[in-house]
Parts: structure tokens; C-alpha cells; sequence
């Protein structure tokens, strides 16, 4: 579908390129959405078509993130901040990719068998007490977080809330190595309050995260 939207919306797309190489950087703001459709948009990046179009440009390797202005992403044309480089073949490039996972990751499940990066750390796991992210990439494979630590998640937002089995924004609870709970906080920007709307799992520690959590937010916890 990603490219359907740019053949359809090849106008749009020029026009992107060539105010950025005119006026860059840019916030996402200070483009035109000239695509005719609304509001109609993507389940993840929101219903705003210029932001659509940026964040897919910039998979493509077209626009880079220079910086940020008041909070927000600034955009500009990637090959006036990338070094040029070498081009390599797709497969050289897949394979690249795939070490640089494996070592950033530590361990992959390959044929039903765990393998360890030669370069993981054998030090012992702080015992830290955390909420991650729902996109945080210890968990962002589903699958994998799953084998590896017995931890079933899935973001649950665009489930019916009758068929909900946590919540609306679940985030998993990590203690040491551990995924051993779940809980789902709510910030209140108006009040700067952090509320508690449940928790499962062992929760013995989540008061730790959820402090560490209000710290971050400069809110108070309920």
C-alpha cells in the first residue's frame, strides 16, 4: 500500500521534495497537505497526509530527522546529512542488517534453538525495575518476547474494548532480565497527575516503576 500511496500521490510527493530542497529544514507543519483526501489516513502515523508522507519518504532513505524545534521532528532532503556511500547489492544489504540486529538484540531464535551474539555481554543484569514501551525492541517483535521470556503482549488499542483481555495502552513491566507483569498508566496533562487504571501479573515492584515513571512526567502519582 506504501507504494500505491506515492504513485497515486505522485504530485504531493514532488511537492514535499521541492520545498524541502527550497525552504529546509522544515516541520511537518509548515507543508501543504495537497493530497485531496481529509483526514483519511494510516492506523499508526495518524490522519494528517503529510506526516504520512514524510515518515515514508524517510523510510525510503529520501529524508532524514536533522533536529527538532519546539518538541517537534524538523525534516530536510537526507543527501544534504548522509555522506554518500557505496551502493551494495540488496541481498549484501539484507545480510548487514540481519548482524546488526542479531548484536544489537543478543540472542535469536534460528530453527527452534537460541544463539547468542559472540559480542553479548556475560555481566550480571542490573536489577532495574521498569514499564517499557509498547514499541520498546525488547518487546517489539511479539513473537520473539514471547519464546524468550513466556511473555504474551499485544498492544490492544484497536481491539474492541469488549474483547480487550488488559487494557487500552498495556505497557509490560521489567524487573532484572524479567517480564513479569503488566500494568496500564494514565497521565493526566491537565492535573500533571499519574493514575493506576490496573495491573496484572506480579506487581510486587511496580510501585518502583510506576515513581520512576511520574519522575519522568513530572507528575504526581494517584
Amino acid at each position: 500500500w506504501v507504494r500505491d500511496f506515492l504513485e497515486q500521490n505522485a504530485g504531493f510527493r514532488r511537492y514535499v521534495l521541492r520545498e524541502l530542497e527550497r525552504r529546509g529544514p522544515l516541520l511537518g507543519r509548515e507543508l501543504e497537505d495537497r493530497t485531496g483526501r481529509g483526514r483519511l489516513g494510516h492506523r499508526w502515523w495518524g490522519n494528517r497526509q503529510v506526516g504520512l508522507m514524510l515518515e515514508m519518504l524517510h523510510r525510503r532513505g529520501q529524508l532524514a530527522v536533522v533536529g527538532r524545534r519546539t518538541g517537534q521532528r524538523l525534516w530536510d532532503l537526507a543527501e544534504r546529512w548522509y555522506p554518500e556511500t557505496e551502493t551494495i547489492p540488496v541481498r549484501e544489504a539484507e545480510r548487514i542488517l540481519a548482524e546488526q540486529r542479531f548484536r544489537a538484540l543478543g540472542v535469536r531464535l534460528e530453527k527452534g534453538e537460541w544463539h547468542a551474539h559472540p559480542d553479548v555481554s556475560d555481566a550480571p543484569v542490573p536489577e532495574r525495575v521498569t514499564l517499557l514501551s509498547p514499541f520498546d525492541r525488547l518487546v517489539h517483535d511479539r513473537d520473539r518476547a514471547e519464546a524468550l521470556f513466556g511473555f504474551r503482549y499485544r498492544l490492544e488499542m484497536y481491539v474492541p474494548p469488549a474483547k480487550r483481555e488488559y487494557g487500552y495502552y498495556v505497557l509490560p513491566l521489567l524487573v532484572g532480565d524479567r517480564l513479569v507483569g503488566r500494568a496500564e498508566p494514565r497521565f493526566d496533562r491537565k492535573s500533571r497527575t499519574l493514575e493506576l487504571l490496573g495491573a496484572w501479573g506480579d506487581t510486587s515492584r511496580l510501585e518502583e516503576a510506576l515513581a520512576e515513571l511520574a519522575a519522568f512526567l513530572g507528575a504526581q502519582l494517584v
